[in-house]
């Protein structure tokens, strides 16, 4: 239940947000928008909130979620809007702002709704391979007591 409130939430702002650059701004269909917002939400959210979240960070959630978000959006610009303004700088607002959002929608993710085996699954880092040598309380072997002792 908690990853269906989520998900909801996810794209009811993505709605909200696209609607605002992509609708009101640029002109762009209604229906079009909703459609580009329950695609990118539901991607998103199976790509970058529930794969690469839990094994990195949130910076590199948010980033992996801006480029995502970035190059759906473009070609969707492309293909469903008239071409009387730049494709580019329309998918590049609305992926910034998207990710704005994303930044702390992962941290609400975190706190709620991933559970706590899920979030410290081993990543990268904690595979690495630490050795350790063994010490022992001499350094030189005192070789003259062995001979006398035989």
């Amino acid at each position: 239940m908690k990853h269906i409130i989520a998900l909801a939430s996810k794209i009811a702002f993505t709605l909200a947000l696209l609607y605002v650059i992509l609708d009101r701004v640029y002109h762009a269909p209604f229906l079009s928008v909703l459609f580009i917002a329950f695609f990118l939400g539901f991607v998103s959210y199976l790509s970058g909130d529930m794969i690469v979240l839990p094994r990195t960070n949130n910076i590199t959630a948010s980033l992996a979620d801006f480029g995502l978000s970035f190059v759906i959006l473009w070609v969707f610009v492309l293909i469903q809007t008239r071409n009387d303004f730049p494709p580019f700088a329309a998918a590049l607002l609305s992926a910034a702002c998207l990710t704005v959002f994303e930044y702390f929608f992962h941290r609400y993710l975190l706190e709620n709704v991933l559970d706590e085996t899920f979030r410290n699954e081993p990543t990268a880092k904690d595979n690495t391979l630490q050795y350790q040598t063994e010490a022992a309380d001499e350094l030189f072997p005192d070789v003259t007591n062995e001979k006398h002792e035989e």
